[in-house]
């Protein structure tokens, strides 16, 4: 079987997994917490597969993309879809460990199959990172249902949701990194597969940022919208130094359409899970 079988089927699974928990509570604040798990273990993947912990061979895309595009299977499909089952159901702790358990033979299998490789990285970090990231989830699903939640609360949910939005979008519009790069071109910093991961996070966490302060905190209209000035200010200086590097069909001005649509998508989501956390 090709490997990239295994991996849609990873997403299949996820899909599942979703629907069934969104039909089982009818609230779309599980969604939230979906896309907040995303933001909460993918900075942590990246790290780990900068610091060569494994690599993904989904056989997908073409060189270092096809290992950010598994991270991203991982990361934005089937581990946040277990988290949101885990909480619409309310399991005990009794089967978090098995579904971590389960997690960690898949982690396994997937090494045995040769399309996902070790390195430093053992089997069992998997099951003990998911077991804190459920407790984690299970806090913020806690905390979303809330009705009022405190400042710092809210503003974090407002990160975690807008910036996998975000990172999602970059991704997909980018096709893994094949239309358009970034890399410290002057200074010669590091290998690109290492240094692009990092300054696209970097890239993206400013202007996540950015959106939170405008979006999450009262403050009279002119402010908020200086939020803009802001992000074109970031675009131009990352063209000007050289650091986005297009390949081809996408410019700098297709990079500023991606905050422009991840917020629209924020707007429509929160207002469907009735957070009522923008624009105090």
């Amino acid at each position: 079987m090709k490997p990239a079988y295994w991996y849609y089927g990873l997403v299949v699974v996820s899909f599942i997994l979703l629907i069934v928990a969104l039909r089982y509570r009818r609230d779309w604040k599980l969604l939230v917490l979906h896309l907040s798990v995303f933001s909460i273990i993918h900075p942590f993947e990246i790290f780990v597969i900068v610091m060569k912990g494994y690599y993904y061979m989904p056989g997908i895309l073409p060189t270092f993309a096809d290992n950010y595009l598994g991270a991203y299977i991982s990361d934005l499909f089937i581990v946040p879809a277990s988290a949101v089952f885990i909480s619409a159901f309310s399991l005990s702790w009794r089967f978090i460990l098995d579904i971590a358990v389960i997690f960690t033979g898949i982690d396994w299998l997937f090494t045995a199959l040769g399309i996902y490789q070790h390195f430093w990285w053992k089997s069992i970090y998997t099951g003990i990172g998911l077991i804190v990231l459920y407790a984690i989830s299970g806090w913020l699903w806690n905390g979303l249902k809330e009705r009022r939640q405190v400042l710092p609360f809210r503003l974090l949910i407002i990160h975690l949701t807008y910036f996998s939005i975000q990172n999602a979008i970059n991704f997909a519009a980018n096709r893994g990194g094949q239309l358009s790069t970034m890399q410290f071109t002057y200074l010669q910093l590091g290998a690109p597969e290492k240094m692009m991961p990092i300054l696209i996070s970097i890239y993206q966490l400013i202007i996540s940022i950015t959106v939170v302060i405008c979006l999450g905190l009262k403050m009279p209209l002119r402010y908020r919208t200086l939020g803009i000035g802001v992000i074109i200010a970031l675009n131009w200086a990352i063209g000007h130094f050289g650091i986005f590097i297009p390949q081809v069909g996408i410019t700098l001005h297709h990079l500023i359409l991606v905050p422009v649509v991840a917020v629209t998508l924020l707007i429509v989501l929160f207002k469907t899970a009735k957070l009522d956390y923008l624009f105090p």
